[in-house]
Parts: C-alpha cells; structure tokens; sequence
C-alpha cells in the first residue's frame, strides 16, 4: 500500500438537492471506548440535525449505532488498557487498523471524526491528512501526562499539522503551544448535582474493558463483599457489552437483596451511596454527582513499571480525573499490581461519612468551573459544519 497516496477529491455525492437539502454528506468515525462512543453518539446526532442525508463508515459502540454507524469491530474488542492488555491482543489490533485504514481509503469521506483511543485514531488521522481529508479529533493524546512530551509533540506536529483538535478541559491547550490547526475547547459532562447523594448501596465500577473489568472486579470483590456500613447492598455497574462477563465473575453472589449487575447508569447512579471506581471519566461523573468516591487501579507489572518511568511522578501524578484538573488530591487513590492487592490492600473507611468528605459543594464547584466551557456538541458539531460547508463549496464549483 503506497503510504502516501494522491490526495482524493471531495466526494461526487456532496451537493445540495433542488429543495436545498445536503444529500449524500459522508463521515469516517472512530472510538473505541464507552465514553468515547456516547461523544461520538451526541456529535452525531447534532450533525444529523445538520446533514439529514449523512452516510457514516468507521468504528463505534452501541450508542453510535443507534446514530447509524454499522461498526464492524464490538468495543467489546477495540478497548483495551495497559502494556500487557495491548501485547496480548496485538495481532488483533495490528489487522483491525489496516483494515480500517483501508476502509478510510475506500469510503473517501468529507470529513474524519474521530474521538480519544489514541493506538488507533493517530494513525487514522495520519492517513487522512496525506488523502487531504480534514479530521476533527476530540480529546487527542493527553500528553500533558507524560514527563517529558517535548518528543511527542513534535511527532504530532509532524504527522498531525493542521488536525482540528477540540480539547475537553482548559488546561490541556498548554501541552500543544503554537497548535498549526484549529484549537477548540468543550466537554460533554452535564451540570453537577446541587445535593449529595441520598443513595443507599455500593457502586462498584471496574471500567469499561474487558481486560480490566476481570483484573479489578474479582479483586475488589474479595474486599467489599462483607462491607456495607450503612449501605443495603452492591451494585457492579458495567456496559451492556460486558454484562456476561460481570455475571461471571459474580456467579452466585448475585440476587436482589444483595449484588446485581446494573448497565443503566442513571440507574446505578440514583441508586449509590458511595462508589469505588477505575480511573476514567467515571471518576468525574461520580464526583459531580456529588457521590463519594475512591479509585482503585489493579494493572498489570508491566503497565505499572513503564507508567512510572513515562508519566509524571508525584506530586503530579494523579488518576482521578477530578484530582487532575484541580491539581490536589480529591479522591482517595490506590494503584498497584494483584500482588500488591493482596500484601496491601486498599484501606476501607469504616463510615460513610469518611469516604470521601471532598464530595462537597466547594470541591465539585471548582472543579466545575475549571472544567471551563460544557458546550461540547456545539463546538463539534460547529467545528464539523465549518469543514463540510468548505468542501461543499469546492465540489459545487
């Protein structure tokens, strides 16, 4: 495969009807996590308000599905985390992105938009920029966790010049300074909750991947199971695509009166007292929703040796995406291998009261507002339109 092909036209579909509609408007997506796809979902349907005739290609989840994203690829598959996870499914994931690259070639799309999952969006992006293609890329490579980024900044500007990037949180502009492309800001949380939560059972949620669901979730259960405090029961939250493999994991345990499965968020939310969460976006979720949190990572010896060599030490190092972007230490965190798990384990507040007292309001509205702008889908979907209606104009002249 030649790896720098003539850059293609626009599409010959992209005009406007008689009755002044845009038909036949075509997206290349990709995520290849739950968080990532219920972005894509919302970005997506804002942009089919917009381009009622959109014809999409790539990879998603079950939200962008119901958006009309036929996704070859489950993220039952696609999501993966840790050293060892990415070594393990590495032929896999090899032959998804050139299959997926040749998908892109294929389809010649108006526009790429593609959210987070950097392993396999970077390359894609790539590919585009040389098909002169335009790329939206929401939440691109966090290098702002890493020691020393200088090398990884210049490789994207390399590879990357002139990528739209829309960046969640305010403070993530400063690790790309002098960004040759537009450079936009917006995240996708809803308003925090004005009262703490008056929930009543454990929340457990051990991620969205297969990988790290049957690293933590065994583990945390041999903790938890006989802690309930002033709380009635445990709920394992997960998405619908890893609701086997949570039942499994569980096996008898779970009942009505004591540990279920939830894949309903809002559900599991109402339903939580306090919560022990992987480090992700659920940890922001939760903290907004005012319910007490603690992180616990369990991964793998090899992903914990390169993260200590390659991310940045304390007191910068921090998981809980709330402790990130206030910069101290919100919620209470553990990280370590299994072997660490069992030598020393998590510690477990015998009150709920001491679960975590940062769930308040003074913490959650500062770190609300250093979230900075929550109109995520406008500047998507805006920044998306900017870059149709250019290439429309070219291929109608």
């Amino acid at each position: 495969m030649n790896p720098h092909p003539s850059p293609l036209p626009p599409s010959t579909l992209l005009r406007a009807s008689d009755e002044g509609e845009w038909k036949g408007v075509r997206i290349f997506v990709g995520t290849g996590e739950a968080s990532g796809d219920r972005i894509l979902a919302l970005l997506l349907q804002g942009l089919r308000a917009e381009f009622p005739g959109l014809e999409l290609r790539g990879f998603g989840g079950p939200l962008s599905a119901a958006q009309g994203l036929d996704s070859p690829y489950p993220l039952s598959d696609l999501a993966v985390n840790g050293v060892g996870d990415v070594l393990r499914k590495g032929l896999f994931l090899w032959r998804t992105r050139k299959a997926l690259l040749r998908l892109l070639e294929s389809f010649r799309p108006d526009l790429v938009l593609l959210v987070d999952y950097p392993g396999m969006n970077v390359p894609l992006a790539r590919r585009a920029r040389t098909l002169g293609i335009p790329v939206h890329f929401v939440a691109p490579p966090q290098l702002w966790a890493y020691r020393n980024p200088s090398r990884r900044y210049t490789r994207m500007q390399r590879d990357l010049d002139q990528t739209s990037f829309q960046f969640l949180f305010p403070f993530e502009k400063a690790s790309y300074p002098d960004w040759n492309g537009t450079v936009t800001q917006g995240h996708f949380f809803p308003l925090p909750a004005f009262e703490p939560t008056c929930g009543t059972r454990l929340l457990l949620c051990p991620g969205s991947r297969r990988g790290v669901l049957r690293r933590n979730l065994p583990l945390w259960l041999t903790r938890v199971r006989a802690f309930f405090g002033t709380l009635e029961g445990m709920d394992v939250l997960v998405p619908d695509y890893l609701e086997k493999d949570a039942r499994e994991i569980c096996g008898e345990a779970v009942g009505p009166h004591g540990l279920e499965i939830v894949t309903d968020k809002t559900l599991a939310f109402a339903r939580a007292g306090a919560a022990i969460a992987f480090p992700g976006t659920m940890t922001l979720e939760l903290f907004l929703q005012r319910i007490p949190v603690r992180v616990w990572a369990v991964v793998d010896p090899l992903t914990l040796w390169v993260g200590k060599r390659k991310l940045r030490g304390p007191p910068h190092r921090r998981l809980a995406l709330p402790s990130v972007i206030a910069q101290e230490p919100l919620l209470p965190e553990w990280v370590g291998t299994a072997r660490d798990f069992g030598r020393n384990p998590p510690e477990i507040p015998g009150a709920i009261s001491a679960w975590n007292p940062e769930a308040a309001d003074a913490p959650v509205h500062k770190v609300w507002l250093l979230m900075g702008s929550d109109q995520g889908v406008r500047e998507g979907v805006a920044a998306c339109t900017k870059f149709l209606m250019g290439r429309t104009s070219i291929s109608s002249e």
